[in-house]
C-alpha cells in the first residue's frame, strides 16, 4: 500500500510548481483604468461653464463653503493660504492658469538648473494620485520667478467639479554657485550655462 504522506507531498510539489510555471491568474491580470473606483471619477464629457479665469476671481472671493473652510483653517498662515486659496505671485516672471484634464498635467513641469543639475517643479507625477482619474477635469494654476540666483514657485490644481483641491505646494530653491565660478582666480562672474543645460520650458509657454 503506498504511503498516503508522500503521495500528499507529491501533489504538492506538483501544484506548486504548476503555480509557478503558469502565474497567479489572480496578481497577474491587471486592473484596467476605467474599472477603477477614483473618488474623483472621470467627468471629461461634462460641460462646467466657469472659465478659469472666473473660478481664480472665486477663489479670492472666498465665493464656496469649501474655500471659506480653507480661509479659517489657514488664515494664520500667509504662505500656505496663498497656496491652498492660490494668489498670483507679484514679482512673479510666469503666471500660468489653465482648465484641463488632470493627466495632461504632467507636461506643465517647468525644469531649471540650479548651479549643479537640472529640477523639475512642481515634478507632478499623476501615478501619486491613486484618489484622481487620468480623465478628470481640474483647473491648474501655476507662478514661479526663476533669477540667476534663486527659484520661488507654488502652484495648486483643484476639481472643476467640486472646487476641492487636489493638489499643491510651494519651493523655494537657492541656487548654488557654478563650479566655472570657483575657479575663477579673480572672483565669480557671471557664467554662463551650456545650451543643453539651459531651463527647459514649460509646454504651455510654447505653444
Amino acid at each position: 500500500m503506498k504511503n498516503p504522506f508522500l503521495i500528499s507531498l507529491f501533489m504538492f510539489i506538483f501544484s506548486c510548481s504548476l503555480f509557478m510555471l503558469l502565474g497567479n491568474p489572480v496578481y497577474s491580470q491587471t486592473t484596467p483604468s476605467d474599472k477603477i473606483e477614483y473618488l474623483y471619477p472621470a467627468n471629461k464629457e461634462k460641460g462646467f461653464d466657469e472659465t478659469v479665469d472666473e473660478f481664480y476671481q472665486a477663489l479670492r472671493d472666498l465665493k464656496y463653503p469649501v474655500h471659506q473652510e480653507l480661509y479659517q483653517r489657514h488664515k494664520q498662515e500667509q504662505r500656505q493660504l496663498d497656496t491652498v486659496l492660490f494668489k498670483e505671485m507679484s514679482d512673479a516672471s510666469v503666471n500660468i492658469k489653465k482648465k484641463l484634464l488632470f493627466n495632461e498635467v504632467e507636461g506643465l513641469n517647468y525644469v531649471t538648473f540650479d548651479g549643479n543639475i537640472l529640477r523639475p517643479y512642481p515634478d507632478i507625477d499623476i501615478n501619486y494620485h491613486q484618489t484622481v482619474s487620468p480623465n478628470r477635469q481640474v483647473y491648474f494654476f501655476y507662478s514661479f520667478k526663476d533669477t540667476e540666483t534663486e527659484f520661488r514657485g507654488r502652484y495648486a490644481i483643484y476639481d472643476v467639479e467640486t472646487k476641492e483641491t487636489v493638489a499643491g505646494g510651494y519651493t523655494y530653491m537657492p541656487k548654488s554657485p557654478t563650479f566655472k565660478e570657483h575657479l575663477l582666480p579673480n572672483g565669480p562672474i557671471q557664467a554662463k550655462m551650456p545650451l543643453n543645460q539651459q531651463p527647459l520650458p514649460i509646454a504651455l509657454l510654447t505653444d
